[in-house]
């Protein structure tokens, strides 16, 4: 993670986006309810903080080598509206939270965090819960990572 010492302005960035992300799915939730995917809040009047948050989160992912990949997937699905491209989104979005495994079991200190990503695809009732899920899970391993990076490059 790109991460200087003296860089306290990217560290709060980080962890702000990061925050969006995990409560990005939950505002939608509790302000206009649960729709078949996260994606469908294109169709809301949500759709700006869900092309924010997914391109911020993009912007995080394009600074780590290994989550490169499912930066771009993660473009990709959200440049590719379900509305319009109902079947070239879904390609991209399921893509994007396939390649999340690689990177997830590569850093073996984190590997921890695979096991409830990959649960969550067979334990939850539906698309969207599941989405939600795997956004939590994604965003605890990117704050446990940032932190931990930034505890390194600090000496404590």
């Amino acid at each position: 993670m790109d991460l200087k010492k003296t860089d306290k302005t990217n560290f709060l960035i980080k962890i702000s986006i990061i925050f969006l992300s995990f409560i990005c799915p939950l505002i939608m939730y509790f302000s206009y309810g649960e729709m078949g995917s996260i994606s469908g809040y294109w169709n809301s009047p949500f759709q700006p903080l869900f092309l924010l948050s997914n391109i911020l989160t993009t912007y995080v992912f394009m600074d780590l080598p290994k989550w490169k990949l499912s930066g771009i997937f993660l473009f990709l699905l959200t440049i590719f509206s379900i509305e319009y491209y109902g079947s070239l989104h879904n390609i991209f979005a399921v893509s994007f939270f396939v390649v999340n495994i690689y990177p997830l079991y590569k850093l073996k200190r984190y590997r921890k965090f695979l096991i409830p990503y990959l649960l969550s695809c067979i334990f939850l009732p539906n698309l969207f819960w599941f989405e939600v899920s795997a956004i939590t899970v994604l965003c605890l391993y990117h704050l446990n990572l940032l932190l931990k990076v930034r505890k390194v490059l600090k000496g404590d």
